[in-house]
């Protein structure tokens, strides 16, 4: 029990430490943080803590440690977009969450898009591809990047640039997350059905059945890593 807490303190204090330096700007690009006392204290958290969040960083590529000189703000930081996958790196059931709910305002809104403004061949490739995922998954294969491009493909008939240079980003974290989920297998069963009862709404382009499916299905992911 006292490792699961001190996992998730060290994942705290990298929270912390990254708005310090990705939202608050306290440490500008290039800058050297304060001494490992300093820090600690001002964070308050243990020395070993800090050093197990600073090294979370490091794996990120906000942070460099520099042998007998100290740890540096690297020069040319991730951009912020790109956060988003390296976060998911720490692999906790919190960030999964987190992930999961903001599939939860973005996908539902953009499956309705994709219902307006996908071509007649759009929904074919969407259609092929669910297919596609359902075979791959009973051939015991990689469903989850077969999902993703359904996922993708429903992303690009929603025809929103952002949102479409925003899903890949979004789904290297959600595939990071499902590589090591204990119910993977559920999830699979789970995806196979939702991917049907979405596809459903979509081809008839009913904008508030497909909303209402891709929540679903977000949801239903949520509670299956609940679990």
């Amino acid at each position: 029990m006292g490792d699961g807490r001190k996992v998730k303190l060290s994942e705290r204090t990298a929270d912390r430490l990254y708005e310090l330096i990705m939202d608050e700007r306290r440490f500008a690009p290039g800058s050297k943080l304060p001494n490992e006392n300093e820090l600690s204290e001002a964070l308050h958290v243990s020395r070993t803590t800090l050093r197990e969040a600073i090294s979370f960083l490091v794996a990120q590529g906000v942070l460099e440690i520099r042998r007998g000189k100290g740890t540096f703000v690297a020069e040319d930081l991730p951009a912020s977009a790109v956060d988003l996958a390296a976060l998911s790196g720490l692999r906790s059931r919190v960030r999964a969450r987190d992930l999961f709910e903001m599939r939860l305002i973005f996908e539902p809104a953009t499956v309705a898009l994709a219902c307006q403004r996908a071509t007649d061949e759009e929904l074919l490739q969407i259609q092929h591809k669910a297919a596609k995922m359902e075979r791959i998954a009973q051939e015991g294969g990689d469903w989850p990047l077969a999902d993703q491009e359904f996922h993708m493909a429903i992303i690009k008939a929603s025809h929103n640039e952002y949102m479409r240079r925003l899903y890949p980003i979004i789904n290297s974290a959600v595939n990071e997350i499902l590589q090591v989920s204990a119910n993977r297998e559920h999830m699979q069963s789970v995806a196979i059905a939702d991917n049907k009862m979405i596809l459903d709404f979509l081809m008839q382009r009913d904008e508030a059945g497909a909303r209402h499916a891709m929540s679903i299905h977000i949801r239903h992911l949520l509670n299956t890593l609940k679990g």
